[in-house]
């Protein structure tokens, strides 16, 4: 392998952006199954968005214990586990009939499922591979979830209008089984070291640090500042995602719009943000991931408060989310990205998980204020506000994170300060 033009880790990065495709495209799917859903089960959306909400949080929570599984056993054996119980709670929504079953099937099973084949286990092993091309490579993970919700959210749409909405998740999960599995076994390397390279594919000996000067554990790194900047700016990610996904296609036909126009304003936001992300990735291992981050939160502002204020105008819509996706996809690659630099490679599991944590925290809020938000007023007037209002206030967090590196040497992690 190390003879390969191909340097491995893009071989690496590759797989789990297939992984995280498909993982990623399955959970912004809840707006399309929203409305026949609630029809069928005998719901009201605020009922459907409680149980996506607590799927949502307990999504994030696990996260922590993923990230700490996949630092400590490595990412294969935690993907093969999670490929199976996310293809089985996917195929067994097709079965639901009560609303007990929903939560056991959607809000604890697909939420283990999704969150062993998720961005935590990802970029912690993407970052090992890569230090000089890291938000490139982190990028092609953001570039795979968009492009996932690009493309899983108009074809869920039409097959849920072709086939009907059990059947369709039928389809999802045999998906997900015969892309993640495979690739899991054949492809995923926990580290570049494993394989005899050194991050980035150069020679072992200019590796610039051993692997226990680039790791901190999640406590340590939980005492300071920079840890809460992210995280916290990182929630207001969760809010508006969850919301969008959601609530955004039921909006959109709540204002008037054909139910594929709406589909497709999500999936062009996504594909429009596959190039974006990419961009963003090159820029930011130029200039660093912090301004980019202060970017992606401020425009994401301005576009979500235009999604929900434009009404009855098609191109117009179509022209924010094409705009749009230069915001949507970036954060996690620079969160991984920054995550690294501050607190080490080998501590983005774990670390990034408990980040992740209040991240989906977030999330759970989005997807629950957007239900409560329609049953009580009738919109989503207020959810969406909140959104906007919180994602400038996740600007100004990034702008003043302090982002020198914390990572010290295993035996001196108790000297590690609080608040520094």
């Amino acid at each position: 392998m190390s003879t390969s033009r191909v340097f491995f880790g893009w071989w690496v990065a590759l797989s789990f952006s297939a992984m995280v495709f498909l993982s990623t495209g399955i959970r912004f799917t809840v707006g399309p199954f929203l409305k026949p859903m609630v029809a069928d089960l005998g719901l009201d959306r605020a009922s459907f968005s409680l149980v996506v909400s607590v799927g949502l949080f307990l999504y994030g929570a696990v996260m922590p214990a993923v990230g700490r599984l996949a630092d400590q056993l490595g990412a294969r054996p935690v993907v093969v586990a999670g490929a199976i119980v996310l293809a089985g709670s996917v195929a067994a929504n097709a079965l639901v009939q009560h609303y007990w079953q929903l939560w056991i099937v959607y809000g604890l099973g697909m939420a283990l499922g999704l969150a062993m084949t998720g961005h935590v286990v990802a970029s912690a092993v993407i970052t090992r591979w890569f230090t000089r091309r890291r938000a490139t490579a982190l990028s092609l993970l953001g570039a795979a979830s968009m492009a996932g919700m690009s493309l899983l959210v108009p074809i869920s749409m039409w097959l849920i209008m072709r086939i009907g909405w059990r059947l369709t998740y039928v389809v999802l999960a045999a998906a997900a089984l015969v892309v993640i599995l495979p690739l899991a076994l054949w492809v995923m390397r926990d580290a570049p070291e494993s394989m005899g390279l050194a991050p980035d594919g150069a020679p072992v000996a200019t590796t610039r640090a051993p692997a226990g000067d680039e790791r901190m554990t999640a406590a340590a790194a939980m005492q300071t500042r920079p840890f809460w900047h992210i995280a916290l700016a990182l929630s207001t990610c969760g809010f508006s995602m969850s919301l969008l996904s959601a609530h955004g296609v039921p909006m959109l036909t709540d204002h008037g719009y054909h139910p594929m126009v709406a589909s497709w304003a999500f999936a062009l936001l996504g594909g429009t943000n596959v190039v974006f992300a990419l961009i963003l990735g090159t820029v930011a291992d130029r200039i660093g991931a912090r301004p980019v981050l202060v970017g992606i939160y401020g425009g994401r502002a301005i576009a979500v408060a235009l999604l929900f204020v434009i009404r009855d105008q098609p191109l117009a819509i179509m022209l924010v989310a094409a705009l749009g996706g230069a915001t949507m996809a970036g954060t996690f690659a620079m969160t991984s990205a920054l995550t690294a630099d501050i607190f080490g490679r080998f501590s983005v599991g774990s670390v990034f998980g408990a980040m992740f944590l209040v991240h989906q925290a977030g999330a759970a809020l989005g997807s629950w204020l957007g239900g409560v938000s329609f049953e009580g007023t009738g919109g989503y007037g207020l959810a969406f506000a909140v959104a906007s209002m919180t994602l400038l206030s996740a600007s100004v967090l990034s702008l003043t994170t302090d982002v020198r590196p914390r990572c010290v040497p295993a035996a001196s992690l108790s000297a590690v300060a609080g608040g520094r």
